[in-house]
């Protein structure tokens, strides 16, 4: 299995945490992002920061990382299904570097989709100048519950992963959870990425054991389809869609997550916007 989160606790005190490794879903969202690389180092960081948010919900359809601004940031998005597949696509203004300290009116959105026509829940936060800190201020803010994020991704080796650390209700010291954070911040990317967590896991309480759960496998999965942008072209109405067919000669729509490119003709258009069409 290559690309998975697991979940891990320790029996005898109040903390659990996550790890994942998504080198095969980072490679393809890479495959065709045209960015600059410290764009496609947050993509990454994204893909890990939703992999391990998600070990802590349950029940839901589609887990969503956002965020965006007013300023270069135009938008950065992660989705996840529970059934482990993820996506994300980022966009930054062209030729400006890539820094998320003080940008206008940006925000972090964390939304659960809970699926079945059940109300979204959706966190927010404002975006500070890593994600790592900004998914610690958002469990500290709408979960209330400390956390700690370490988010590692290699544009250049086409690696990501990392490691979350969750404090649950109960009696903890604070020394425990600050040894058990250090324990995670320390050490290169590569070292985290390449650690056992069997192995390093129990050095932090050996006196209390450690349990990993099953990992979950995560793989790479875009929701486009054909349907889904008939149902955006109805939505954008029929005159429109036949002045683009007049001055382009077909309709063409390029899905910004997988690069999967759709085309309608004359006869398509017809059929769309006829009254017998199922989408009406």
């Amino acid at each position: 299995m290559t690309d998975f989160s697991q979940v891990f606790y320790w029996e005898t005190l109040p903390l659990r945490g996550a790890r994942c490794r998504l080198d095969e879903i980072y490679a393809r969202v890479l495959r065709d992002f045209k960015g600059q690389d410290d764009m496609a180092q947050l993509l990454g960081e994204a893909l890990v920061g939703l992999a391990l948010l998600a070990t802590t919900q349950k029940n839901y359809e589609r887990l969503i990382i956002q965020a965006q601004s007013k300023g270069p940031l135009k938008l950065l998005v992660a989705e996840m299904t529970a059934a482990g597949g993820m996506r994300a696509y980022g966009n930054w203004e062209e030729g400006v570097s890539v820094d998320l300290s003080h940008l206008p009116d940006a925000l972090l959105a964390i939304t659960v989709d809970m699926g079945m026509d059940r109300e979204r829940y959706q966190g927010l936060v404002e975006l500070r100048e890593s994600l790592t800190l900004s998914l610690n201020a958002y469990f500290a803010e709408s979960v209330q519950s400390p956390a700690y994020f370490r988010l590692v991704a290699d544009p250049q080796r086409q690696q990501a992963g990392g490691y979350f650390l969750q404090r649950l209700p109960g009696v903890l010291a604070a020394e425990d959870w600050e040894l058990a954070t250090q324990f995670i911040a320390i050490g290169s990317d590569q070292s985290l990425l390449q650690a056992k967590p069997e192995q390093f896991l129990p050095e932090i309480f050996p006196d209390s054991a450690v349990r990993l759960h099953t990992p979950q496998a995560l793989f790479f999965s875009c929701s486009c389809s054909p349907e889904k942008v008939e149902r955006m072209l109805i939505s954008l109405g029929q005159t429109e869609a036949e002045e683009t067919l007049q001055s382009e000669g077909e309709i063409v729509v390029t899905c910004e997550y997988c690069q999967e490119v759709y085309r309608f003709g004359e006869e398509d258009v017809a059929l769309m916007f006829a009254p017998e069409h199922p989408l009406h």
